[in-house]
């Protein structure tokens, strides 16, 4: 199966899933909750510092879910409307609790493997933590456009939608961000071009 048919097969599932959990199905809820949780949890950890208060961000993207759920059109991906709703809540309860936001190099990582060191990972590993520190250092629009399109594979049009500006500012913010990063990582002594590479 190619990549576009095996994409277009889990949107498919996805509106499937939203469908029914708009019926009020509880078990295509856990379903979706299963598949996105994690996923909304890394995203809401990397805009609040708190750890616990993600968790509480999560369950709460979860259940605006289940609400609106009946009114999902599907005019967007369902993970490009699940992650705008995280960022509403999230940036929701950094206003109201005052958190601050998190850098990128404190975000939670996925369990590694136990395994033997492959020639070359070292050099990666560095390289990897350079880009994270470097995206650190970047504005907060700039770094959640530099986010959403490194770490979860958004198109420019659905974080236009996300973050709720037109595609243009986001391909501005893009080319501004990269010309950012790069130079950040001229200064570390990193090469450069695994900003491309990321992206």
């Amino acid at each position: 199966m190619s990549e576009v048919a095996q994409e277009n097969l889990e949107t498919n599932e996805d509106f499937d899933l939203v469908a029914l959990v708009g019926e009020g199905d509880k078990k295509a809820f856990e379903q979706l909750f299963a598949k996105y949780g994690e996923r909304v949890f890394r995203y809401a950890y990397r805009l609040i510092s708190d750890h616990e208060k993600a968790e509480e961000v999560t369950n709460d993207v979860m259940l605006e879910i289940w609400k609106h759920a009946p009114k999902f059109e599907g005019r967007s991906r369902v993970s490009t409307w699940i992650l705008g709703i995280t960022r509403h809540v999230a940036l929701n309860a950094v206003r109201r609790k005052e958190f601050v936001t998190v850098d990128i190099d404190d975000a939670p990582e996925a369990p590694a493997e136990e395994s033997v060191t492959p020639p070359g990972s070292r050099d990666r590993e560095t390289l990897k933590q350079g880009l994270k520190t470097a995206i650190a250092k970047l504005s907060p629009e700039h770094r959640d456009v530099v986010e959403l399109t490194f770490f979860h594979g958004c198109s420019y049009p659905e974080i236009a939608e996300i973050v709720q500006c037109p595609t243009n500012t986001v391909k501005t913010r893009m080319h501004h961000a990269k010309k950012q990063l790069m130079g950040f990582m001229v200064e570390a002594g990193l090469d450069p071009s695994v900003v491309e590479l990321a992206s």
